[in-house]
């Protein structure tokens, strides 16, 4: 007699199943991986800052009447 093994569901979600390959990798591809998304962050916090004040530069000149064009005009 043959006996079967039903084999046992696990949901993984998308996180560990990254983790689990980053885990595979070499010390060196890790340690790029790393790199690249602290580098990511960074642009990200600088991208963020220019538009704080690119729109704080513009509604300074707008509450002071210097705005040049309209807003809608640009798209």
């Amino acid at each position: 007699m043959i006996a079967t093994v039903k084999p046992q569901v696990t949901d993984m979600t998308t996180v560990d199943a990254l983790w689990v390959l980053i885990q595979g990798q070499t010390k060196a591809v890790r340690k790029a991986l790393t790199q690249r998304l602290l580098d990511e962050e960074k642009d990200s916090g600088t991208q963020k800052k220019m538009l704080r004040n690119s729109l704080t530069q513009a509604f300074e000149e707008l509450h002071s009447g210097q705005a040049k064009h309209n807003a809608r005009e640009l798209f």
